[in-house]
């Protein structure tokens, strides 16, 4: 009887899981096995192997029972390395179009607000930092909590200093404001003089 454990990764184990490629390459090292010395023990052609460990091609349950023997792992080892790769790249996927329509919805705030005025409809291809930076001006401090959704408040301060603190006097009231209600900066008359250009 065979049994399978349920595990669901985290969002840091889905940045860390290895491919059943990378995880057979290493096994192949420790045992100073070459691909054609893995493609005779386990009775596959050489060319198959090669695309395997290339990751240019799945691995058939058969074969990768095969390979854990010719490898001296335990069964299913090639099989559940290569399903948990599948599982992390297809959230990272998720994770991505998750993230792009977060992106979208903000920048539709932003043109309903009035800013990105001079694009015909919604921009699709803006950069981060010009997101960034056009939300903070144009949205209100109610629509912050959508950005730190998507990045984090260091990369928004940096952002805001590079962009919005750098011209000075011109934005200054949205400055001090942002400044004390985004980040909880202490002495913000210093904060911006010490900034500002």
């Amino acid at each position: 009887m065979i049994f399978v454990f349920l595990h669901v990764m985290s969002d840091k184990e889905v940045n860390i899981v290895r491919s059943a490629a990378e995880m057979m390459r290493e096994r192949m090292n420790n045992l100073g096995l070459s691909q054609i010395e893995l493609a005779c023990r386990c009775g596959e052609h050489p060319q198959i192997i090669s695309a395997i460990l290339k990751g240019q091609r799945e691995i058939p349950i058969p074969l990768s029972l095969r390979l854990d023997y010719a490898l001296e792992m335990p069964p299913g080892s090639v099989a559940v390395a290569q399903s948990r790769y599948q599982v992390a790249n297809e959230m990272r996927k998720q994770d991505i179009q998750d993230m792009n329509s977060r992106k979208m919805s903000i920048l539709e705030k932003i043109k309903a607000a009035g800013g990105l005025w001079s694009y015909q409809g919604i921009p699709e291809h803006l950069d981060d930092d010009s997101i960034i930076e056009a939300a903070l001006v144009h949205l209100d401090l109610e629509d912050m909590p959508m950005l730190l959704q998507i990045w984090s408040k260091s990369h928004l301060k940096r952002v805001w200093k590079e962009r919005l603190v750098s011209q000075g006097r011109r934005m200054n009231i949205l400055n001090y404001i942002l400044a004390v209600k985004l980040f909880g900066v202490k002495h913000p008359d210093n904060y911006l003089s010490r900034y500002a250009y």
